[in-house]
């Protein structure tokens, strides 16, 4: 169970209420001159705001569960993205018709809808990346998002393992199918550094001295295997 969707959820539902109840909030309207605000429909506006939030918030919660349920865990992962850029888009796309101001903003709307859209689409291909590995005499570095420099001395063991501990929570990382990178609560592992590029084994795992562990694997047994191997040997020097 990914608790993310259902704070992000919860939360896109609250802003939606508090949208309405409070309409300076909403971006764009609260930096109007008074005499341009005059020729907005507020009342129309937030409303439509709110009622737009409600639905981004109940398909996001609705929507995880649903496709975990069917089986389609990628989709599941993503419907935070997907519901939150297209919901968004629709929102800010929607809301021109109660602006009623004589202006040629729509053009500007959709340019910074567009730089929206390469961002994330630039933030995926960032995340799909797989992690490039370099070793010296006593530190190993993972590159890459949520790559990150250790020690040989804070190695505790290494091991190879056909199973991948069930994942409770995503607390801080990137998870997109089977590409997982960051932290993440794990069945008995608890907190968890993961670069996770394939569902399939072997899963390498490091466990440091001071009770952290960390789970890596590559698209290839056989190159997971050979980190392993590798780090074995620079150990045992």
């Amino acid at each position: 169970m990914d608790i993310l969707n259902l704070i992000v959820g919860l939360f896109m539902i609250g802003i939606g209420f508090l949208v309405k109840s409070a309409p300076g909030m909403i971006s764009g309207y609260n930096t109007m001159p008074k005499d341009k605000k005059k020729n907005v429909d507020i009342e129309g506006l937030s409303t439509f705001m709110r009622n737009g939030l409600i639905v981004i918030g109940l398909s996001i919660i609705i929507g995880y569960y649903l496709f975990k349920w069917i089986g389609f865990t990628m989709i599941a992962n993503s419907v935070i993205l997907i519901v939150t850029l297209v919901g968004v888009a629709i929102l800010v796309v929607k809301s021109q018709k109660f602006d009623h101001n004589k202006s040629k903003k729509t053009k500007l709307t959709y340019f910074i809808l567009g730089l929206v859209f390469l961002f994330v689409i630039g933030l995926l291909t960032y995340g799909f990346i797989p992690s490039k590995i370099t070793y010296s005499n006593d530190t190993i570095r993972f590159s890459g998002m949520y790559g990150f420099e250790l020690s040989l001395t804070e190695i505790d063991t290494v091991e190879l393992s056909d199973i991948l501990p069930e994942i409770k929570i995503r607390t801080n990382g990137f998870s997109f199918g089977p590409v997982k990178k960051g932290f993440f609560k794990l069945d008995k592992f608890g907190k968890t550094r993961l670069l996770i590029h394939s569902d399939a084994a072997p899963y390498l795992t490091i466990f440091k001295s001071n009770g952290d562990k960390i789970i890596v694997n590559s698209k290839d047994r056989v190159e997971t295997e050979r980190i392993y191997g590798k780090i074995i040997t620079l150990m045992d020097k």
